[in-house]
């Protein structure tokens, strides 16, 4: 009988294509989501749906029923690190065997950012529950550029300076969960995720603007323009804190190291910035 995995964040860009690729590799999948009749449109039927929310601890008793490895995105929330700490003892008192949590950059013993802090206690909790676990440590994705700094009127407005990254692509990030979670040998192991080379938010717009065949600039904006359209956006002020000191971490080319961690958990190489601009290329040809 296959083993089955719970996805969690499953509606989400990276949890989506998590248990996608699980799904074409054989163990029962199961999917936490909150909106199941939403979720089913994007999964079809391939994929059992559970009903699953980190603010209700009631939902993790069935989630979890006869689960033996989780996916484990954290919610986003001002209390994280209680919500996701919870879910983590409910998985220990059912027998889960493996956590494989998708964390972020730079959340080790003292990470100098609050979202990294809050990843960091996560980690060090699961490493004390005594469960068998994989961190995954992904740089920024390529797919905010789609998502969340998209240069819809031309331009990429960011208070980045001459900072850079070493982007990922967040299938990516999924091709190395659900190998992780189907192959043996990465219980214990941390491996921070990047792409192949370090850009400045310059490069990415030459990039972008090569594919889509318009004009893309950046437009570096300064810090307190950034806060305040943020803000006047309606973003919750501790988000919007937390935003800014990730930006101020680019800003500084704090997190423009290149791993090959990619390649060694998938056998691939990791998806560079133009093929990622090649496969997504209508979403920056709306002007």
């Amino acid at each position: 009988m296959a083993e089955t995995v719970l996805v969690t964040g499953a509606t989400g860009m990276v949890g989506r294509d998590v248990a996608k690729q699980l799904s074409r590799k054989g163990p029962a999948v199961r999917a936490g989501v909150r909106d199941q009749m939403k979720a089913r449109k994007q999964f079809g039927d391939e994929i059992d749906l559970v009903a699953f929310d980190f603010q209700d601890v009631a939902s993790f008793g069935r989630a979890l029923d006869g689960v033996e490895k989780v996916f484990l995105l954290p919610p986003l929330m001002p209390n994280q690190v209680e919500l996701t700490n919870a879910f983590v003892n409910a998985a220990k008192r059912v027998g889960v065997r493996h956590v494989v949590k998708l964390s972020a950059i730079g959340a080790d013993a003292a990470p100098p950012y609050t979202f990294g802090k809050w990843h960091a206690a996560n980690e060090q909790h699961i490493r004390q529950s005594g469960l068998g676990f994989t961190f995954l440590r992904p740089n920024s994705f390529m797919q905010n550029f789609i998502t969340y700094f998209p240069p819809g009127d031309g331009a990429i407005y960011l208070p980045w300076g001459n900072g850079t990254a070493s982007f990922v692509d967040t299938r990516d990030v999924a091709s190395v969960a659900a190998d992780v979670l189907t192959n043996d040998g990465h219980e214990g192991k941390t491996y921070t995720l990047t792409g192949p080379t370090a850009l400045g938010i310059a490069d990415v717009a030459r990039i972008l603007a090569g594919a889509a065949g318009r004009d893309i600039n950046y437009v570096d904006v300064p810090e307190a323009a950034a806060r305040n359209g943020m803000l006047q956006a309606g973003i919750p002020k501790w988000q919007v804190d937390g935003i800014m000191e990730l930006h101020a971490i680019n800003k500084e080319n704090r997190w423009s190291d290149v791993t090959s961690d990619v390649e060694k958990v998938t056998g691939k190489p990791a998806t560079d910035f133009a093929q990622f601009a090649r496969d997504h290329v209508e979403k920056f040809r709306l002007g």
